[in-house]
């Protein structure tokens, strides 16, 4: 043992083992198994029954019990499939059980409304259930705004079908003509429909729009809608509206009646009819910006109406935005008014793409409340020119608490191939007070979550439908992909039913006692030559604290907060800077899911508000960092899937977690390192198997093992010039385990020993940036700190185990290593708690590192310093 004292500071070396390295694995390569696939949402794909190339099977979906058996039944349109040798189109109806959608589904043709069947009639174009003729069985609206009437392509033409015990049955076609009007080419009538009871009298009207139509009284096509009145003999002759119904004007190609709704917006005992004119130009401003107008129910049928636009509701009218191009409505606040959300799939939000967006209006008596508006941003997505974005709107209650939710699918959205699509989950709350804002932030839900994989041209959510299919009381979604190609097939579209939107509540979690530190250096502030040191941890009653250190030469300057406030956390956090260089944590709250916050700002540093969300989470987590400065946390879930929270802008708040797509995972910490091209991501199974994959692009690639059964603990990793990783962890016997990537990127099957020590936890790693050596520290059973390391830079060949903590130190935590920069230039420290909870800093003696830098294979010496304690 050697001893030594230099300016008050103690430094030791005890010699432990010889470093020889020894293989681990048998000679046999080990075989690499893929990830298993996450099915957070019990997910159920629906096909049709044989699959048509450009049937577009999902391009639209509708919910409603048709055989009241207190089950929601879904339609899924096709409305390019081929039925008697013409693809006129289809509809598939799935009924709803308590195990979920019931397959096969039964098809439904113009023929069976007694229609020809011609190639373009886009059948199923437009979907919508309402119980017309007041017998308590929901019956089915179907558009096809292609049929050619008489002698008039494109007039377009509906079919009603009635709800029954035995399900759907006895379909009845109409065209305009029923309503009055006449049926002239390019009418579209068809095109959209909506269900809802606008006079009041007990049975559900079926709106109808016409975007092609040259409404009565006007000599251009605008656009018109139909509304036919319920009867206990079905839909009959009601009356049609227009723009002028609600302050505006027709002009040519507006496409008033392009998207409807029907819903209960000003609180009446009516429904209201709301109408999307998304090619209309407001005023003086261009074309195809677009209006929405509601025209209120009455018991004559309808009232004066008005429209709104995006000026004025925190947006503006652009050319081709399309404001109104599709259209729901819920009560998102639970305030009575159902709300109305307004898709607007060609807007750029500000100055993002033209990716698109969801203007929410709240419902009222009067006039609707000012909008606010929802973008992929509030789902931890980018946003990307050409994501159509509120191309598709459904509102349903999927956690079953009063406040209507929202699915919003972006079928453009490029996942690795141009227009796979997506959709997002947007969860309805209470307004926060003098707010308009009624929906949180949102969850993106991919092919991946769905059981399938992203093609070019998928569509995945072209159609959206919400109903509570199994009677538990929560919507399920139906979401339609209107070019996958199931299994193999002609791409003729999917659609899948998905339950458990929302997870179950968090079970609480225990606070855990000694968890590691968290440390790093911060960027510096202008002005100063060196970054600040901050610490992060959670004590054993589990305060979360932040230390501030001001000079990183002088230890003693640590300034400790406790930033948890009323809450409690477990386990260590993890710690991280984003791009503009303020903080942000990661703390797993005990209640289960991880909560974020973010420095509100750096110098002086203060903390924002805590984000809560609501993924439980069995592992704490972890941050890291994309090469564009954007921070990344990980953590995996009670169902073992693994998720991350990314941000969406280099300096720009977290959102919400997004599904991976990859399961199987215990609850150990990921650890993660930033590479070329993303982040590498570390963590082990449920089975003890070490897996690794990358990271980019909200999703991952590449997911494998890299060890057999039996690991547990948190890896950790040094990453080399060429992103080329070298792994350290430990083995089931406490030996510190490694392996490093070759040239080409992967990792050998066989891991190599450092013997000579029994691990207590697991290892922490460095590259020191004074020698360029790769340095490992480790707790031994007796409480102390071990050291080893190269005995040549990039060697691989290990310096013994020397013990370099000083009694009477016994660490009751794992240790941490990290480097920085002081006065003296580049070095390197560890730290750890002891049984009292006081920190101790071990830096690296300056001797000690004239030393390493050189080709010598002696042990790196330690100066020890202790933090001031935190508050009481």
């Amino acid at each position: 043992m050697t001893r030594c004292r230099a300016a008050g500071w103690l430094c030791v070396l005890t010699m432990v083992a010889s470093g020889t390295v020894t293989g681990l694995v048998p000679a046999a390569a080990r075989a690499a198994t893929p990830c298993a696939a996450a099915d957070l949402y019990a997910r159920r794909v629906v096909t049709p029954a044989g699959p048509v190339s450009g049937a577009r099977f999902g391009a639209a979906s509708v919910s409603g019990d048709f055989n009241k058996d207190g089950f929601a039944d879904v339609a899924v349109g096709a409305p390019g499939d081929t039925t008697g040798g013409a693809a006129g189109g289809s509809v598939t109806v799935f009924r709803g059980s308590a195990n979920g959608l019931v397959m096969p589904g039964a098809r439904l043709t113009q023929a069976g409304a007694g229609a020809g069947v011609e190639a373009g009639d886009r059948f199923g174009a437009a979907l919508a259930a309402g119980d017309f003729n007041k017998d308590g069985y929901a019956d089915l609206a179907v558009g096809s705004p292609g049929e050619v009437v008489g002698s008039a392509a494109g007039a377009g033409s509906i079919a009603v079908f009635t709800g029954g015990s035995g399900g759907l049955s006895g379909g009845k076609w109409y065209t305009q003509s029923t309503g009055g009007g006449g049926d002239e080419a390019g009418d579209a009538f068809g095109t959209a429909l909506a269900a809802g009871d606008m006079n009041g009298d007990g049975y559900a009207d079926l709106a109808i729009g016409v975007p092609g139509e040259m409404p009565p009284g006007e000599t251009t096509r605008g656009g018109a809608v139909y509304v036919y009145k319920g009867s206990s003999g079905g839909v009959v002759t009601g009356w049609n509206t227009k723009q002028e119904d609600a302050g505006g004007a027709t002009e040519a190609g507006d496409r008033f009646g392009a998207a409807l709704a029907l819903g209960n917006v000003t609180g009446s005992s009516h429904a209201d009819l709301v109408v999307g004119a998304p090619a209309e130009a407001p005023g003086s401003d261009p074309a195809g910006s677009g209006v929405v107008y509601v025209i209120p129910g009455a018991a004559s049928g309808k009232a004066a109406g008005f429209g709104v636009t995006q000026e004025g509701n925190g947006g503006g009218n652009e050319a081709d935005d399309n404001f109104g191009a599709a259209l729901a409505l819920g009560d998102f606040d639970h305030d009575g008014y159902a709300d109305i959300a307004a898709g607007t799939p060609g807007e750029a939000p500000g100055s993002e793409p033209r990716s698109g967006s969801v203007g929410i209006f709240p419902g009222a008596s009067a006039k609707l409340g000012t909008a606010f508006w929802v973008q992929e941003s509030g789902a931890a997505e980018q946003l990307a020119a050409g994501d159509k974005f509120g191309s598709t709107l459904a509102t349903g209650d999927a956690d079953h608490d009063g406040h209507a939710d929202l699915v919003i699918g972006a079928p453009g959205k490029a996942y690795g191939a141009a227009g796979a699509g997506v959709a997002y989950l947007f969860r309805g709350g209470p307004r926060p007070p003098g707010s308009t804002v009624s929906i949180a932030t949102g969850r993106r839900i991919t092919q991946i979550d769905a059981g399938d994989v992203n093609e070019a041209g998928d569509n995945f959510g072209s159609a959206a439908a919400l109903g509570d299919l199994n009677g538990d009381g929560r919507a399920e979604a139906v979401i339609g992909a209107a070019g996958e190609s199931p299994n193999g097939q002609p791409a003729s579209g999917t659609a899948v039913a998905l339950s458990r939107l929302v997870p179950a509540a968090s079970a609480a979690v225990p606070v855990e006692s000694y968890s590691p530190t968290a440390a790093l250096q911060a960027s510096p502030v202008p002005g100063a030559q060196a970054g600040t040191l901050e610490y992060a941890y959670t004590d054993n009653i589990g305060r979360l604290l932040h230390g501030h250190q001001t000079d990183p030469d002088s230890f003693g300057s640590v300034q400790w907060t406790v930033i948890s406030g009323t809450q409690a956390y477990t386990g260590p956090p993890a710690l991280g800077e984003q791009a503009d260089g303020r903080l942000q944590i990661a703390g797993h709250n005990a209640t289960g899911p991880v909560w974020t916050v973010t420095q509100a700002t750096k110098n002086p540093p203060a903390w924002g508000a805590w984000l809560p969300v609501e993924i439980p989470m069995t592992s704490h987590a972890a941050i890291g960092r994309l090469e564009d400065g954007r921070p990344v946390a990980f953590a995996v879930d009670t169902g073992g899937v693994l998720w991350a929270l990314p941000q969406t802008s280099a300096a720009g708040p977290y959102t919400s977690w997004i599904s991976l797509g990859v399961a199987g995972f215990a609850g150990a910490t990921p650890a993660v390192v930033t590479v070329g091209g993303g982040i590498r991501v570390f963590v082990t199974d449920a089975a003890g198997t070490l897996r690794t994959m990358l990271y980019a692009n909200g999703a991952v690639t590449g997911c494998t093992s890299l060890s057999e059964p039996g690991f547990s603990g948190t890896p950790s990793a040094v990453v080399y010039p060429g992103s080329r990783i070298r792994l350290f962890a430990r083995g089931g016997d406490g030996t510190v385990l490694t392996k490093r990537q070759d040239a080409a990127g992967d990792f050998p099957d066989a891991w190599e020993r450092v013997p000579g020590l029994a691990a207590a936890g697991a290892p922490s790693a460095l590259i020191s940036p004074v020698s360029g050596k790769t340095e490992i520290l480790a707790r031994g059973a007796d409480g102390a700190i071990y050291s080893t390391g190269e005995t040549v830079q990039g060697s691989g060949a290990w310096r013994d185990w020397v013990r370099v903590t000083f009694d009477p130190d016994v660490s009751a935590t794992d240790p941490t290593a990290f480097a920085f920069t002081n006065a003296g230039g580049p070095t390197w420290a560890f730290l750890f708690r002891d049984a009292d909870n006081r920190t101790r800093v071990y830096q690296v003696a300056a001797s000690s590192a004239a030393r390493s830098a050189g080709d010598g294979r002696d042990a790196v010496t330690f100066v020890r310093g202790t933090l001031p304690r935190p508050p009481r």
